[in-house]
């Protein structure tokens, strides 16, 4: 098996699902196959570095050659199901990176209270809750290939939406060159928050946890969307101007790790894996998050970072606080976060659960 298909929705990056494309096409192409990619629509940033690690981009089309050439075909977004006759049934995966396919509202979470869901896809009640703005989402067209996950608790979610064949593709980290990370150097923690500004991401609940922290700290907001000028609001009113900073879409994130102490991930939503988490670890960075999704399969509280109970802001401050207190016990964190990484997400883990997949649809 030498050619495989990537198909998304955008030609760029948006977030998480367009970095692991990336990520994964250039790592599929360092080990000797082709990756080629057909986006639904234009949109994202970073459009000629995206492109880059493919053999080659372009807008789908339904005569689509590539369809018949290649050898997998990966479909990384849900698409228009006009287009599934089209995907060659016996070779074709679909990679299940969000909520989307069992969820109308797409967040998995309900619109009054943001109460996280655990429940399969129900025809009414789930119209009720995305109060009519979404579509049904495709269920019983995209049963019929195989699903991909990232984690346990994504796989789970599939099974009981009628999914029979999920199989889980472990992530994967680039393992940076190990750095010696000096951990507060003056005294100040150092707090970074990586990813979209939209409400599932939780910045305001970090920034809640923050109006409560009495230590030295600063804080770096990393990341771009609607919801930027509510956190810079909640900035000014919680007088935390002089401590927290917005340095919007960060097209090179490597950049930021070496300068942080704790990366903060605050989700609201139920994360279906939270790769940027996992980057944090393999950066040496502890990661102090809201206990939620697939986040337990990377971060083991106590040893690379801190569980912390669904939106306890509370809870986080005293986290942050205390680790404030133990530099040390941040550099502990941190190198065996670095272990863990290289133990359980590595690169040659990646391509042989890989290679074991495609030889076993071949």
């Amino acid at each position: 098996m030498k050619n495989i298909l990537y198909i998304g929705k955008y030609n760029g990056i948006i977030g998480g699902i367009e970095r692991y494309m990336q990520k994964s096409a250039d790592l599929l192409r360092r080990n000797g196959l082709t990756v080629h990619y057909r986006y639904i629509e234009p949109g994202g940033k970073k459009q000629a570095a995206f492109a880059a690690v493919f053999d080659s981009v372009k807008l789908f089309s339904p005569d689509e050659e590539m369809l018949q050439s290649a050898d997998l075909v990966i479909l990384h977004n849900i698409i228009d199901v006009k287009y599934l006759d089209l995907m060659p049934e016996k070779k074709t995966l679909f990679f299940a990176h969000d909520h989307n396919i069992y969820c109308q509202r797409h967040h998995y979470y309900s619109p009054i209270g943001r109460i996280n869901c655990h429940r399969a896809y129900h025809k009414f009640i789930c119209k009720l809750c995305s109060l009519g703005r979404n579509p049904a989402p495709p269920l019983a067209q995209y049963r019929k290939f195989p699903a991909l996950v990232l984690s346990d608790f994504m796989a789970e979610n599939l099974r009981k939406n009628g999914f029979e064949k999920v199989i889980k593709l472990p992530a994967f980290i680039n393992h940076p060159v190990e750095k010696e990370h000096n951990f507060m150097p003056d005294g100040i923690l150092r707090i970074l928050f990586l990813g979209q500004l939209i409400r599932g991401k939780g910045a305001d609940l970090m920034l809640n946890a923050l109006a409560r922290l009495d230590i030295p700290f600063e804080c770096t907001i990393a990341g771009d969307g609607k919801d930027r000028a509510m956190l810079e609001s909640m900035v000014e009113k919680f007088k935390l101007r002089d401590k927290v900073r917005f340095a919007g879409f960060i097209s090179e994130p490597e950049t930021l790790w070496q300068n942080c102490d704790i990366f903060c991930f605050p989700i609201r939503w139920q994360e279906p894996f939270g790769l940027v988490g996992l980057e944090a670890v393999a950066h040496g960075v502890p990661v102090a998050a809201f206990d939620l999704g697939g986040v337990r399969e990377w971060l083991h509280d106590g040893r690379n970072g801190f569980l912390i109970a669904e939106k306890d802001c509370a809870g986080l401050t005293e986290i942050l606080k205390k680790s404030a207190e133990d530099p040390a016990e941040l550099e502990r964190m941190g190198r065996c976060g670095m272990k863990i990484a290289k133990e359980m997400f590595s690169e040659e883990n990646f391509i042989n659960m890989f290679k074991n997949l495609t030889e076993g649809l071949s």
